[in-house]
């Protein structure tokens, strides 16, 4: 199991209530190989490398989802208290966001089916209800940057899969 680093006094605390929900892909942040493709061994090692290598507080999302032998897991990897930070994300979002990054590079592999069940129904629809947003504040990481080269969660990822299946798997 890798040891979690997180360093609170490195970390902003949120200070507003959630109403964004980001989707992101490791391999946009962190140059370690083991994070840019996934498979079915445990890799969040490799994220907490690159983690080290570019010196930050902790892991820039609050969940990362990842293929752990033959299905998904989603690990929390920040709590909620603390803020992400993304530079190329308007501020007003930012301080209102959560944050779920997909193991690997979806620019080179094509998601299947259970990534977006386990996204919907393990992390999107409990967070929906939580917090008391619509389906319609999800929005991919590219939606929502002022850069407009990036292409994140990658060019496979389909958000209308993500939201049949928030939709499918709604809590009322």
């Amino acid at each position: 199991m890798a040891k979690i680093l997180l360093r609170p006094s490195l970390l902003k605390v949120r200070r507003q209530s959630v109403k964004w929900i980001i989707i992101h892909h490791t391999a946009e942040m962190y140059l370690n190989p083991s994070v840019r493709i996934d498979n079915p061994q445990y890799q969040m090692p490799g994220i907490f490398n690159g983690v080290l290598e570019l010196k930050q507080g902790d892991v820039d999302y609050h969940y990362v989802v990842e293929k752990i032998k033959d299905d998904y897991v989603g690990i929390v990897t920040r709590p909620f208290p603390y803020l992400c930070e993304w530079e190329d994300i308007p501020v007003n979002i930012n301080n209102r966001a959560v944050h779920i990054g997909i193991l690997g590079n979806l620019d080179f592999q094509i998601p299947p089916m259970r990534l977006y069940q386990i996204l919907a129904y393990r992390l999107v629809n409990p967070m929906l209800k939580m917090f008391g947003i619509p389906p319609s504040k999800v929005k991919l990481h590219k939606e929502v940057s002022d850069d407009k080269e990036v292409y994140c969660p990658g060019e496979f990822f389909e958000k209308s899969r993500l939201i049949a299946q928030v939709r499918r798997y709604i809590i009322k």
